[in-house]
């Protein structure tokens, strides 16, 4: 039978970290008290000591967090219109080949990998007959 997994919050952790911290008790202490393992106690003073720069200088994470959100935001609006491109013009080419009739469609259907150039030769012949 497995065992669920236990989730502390961040108050939690927070709590018992500058429990540690003010070395009262040794880490062994603070963990069989609160019944949870040492190993998971040392490794949330890590994370808390690795990001304390943080909570003295927010400012500079919110500055760092907004640059790579305008970086994000960028790139999405740049792959849209991209989408957006292709869709015009996949679109503007089957409004061109519905005009061309069954003969001359069939003739554009390429059988065998004859370039590796071409672009109708990275596509299966059934997508090349949608």
């Amino acid at each position: 039978m497995s065992k669920k997994r236990t989730k502390y919050t961040s108050t939690f952790k927070t709590k018992l970290v500058l429990e540690l911290l003010q070395n009262k008790s040794t880490l062994v202490q603070i963990a069989s008290k609160h019944n949870i393992l040492s190993q998971n106690l040392q490794n949330w003073k890590k994370t808390f000591l690795a990001n304390a720069e943080i909570a003295m200088e927010p400012s500079k994470a919110v500055k760092e967090y907004k640059e790579e959100l305008i970086k994000s935001q960028k790139q999405n609006e740049r792959l849209t219109a991209l989408v957006g491109k292709v869709t015009v013009e996949k679109e503007w080419l089957a409004k061109k080949l519905k005009s061309l009739g069954l003969s001359n469609c069939k003739q554009l259907v390429e059988l065998k990998l004859s370039s590796p150039h071409m672009p109708c030769s990275l596509l299966s012949v059934n997508q090349q007959c949608q």
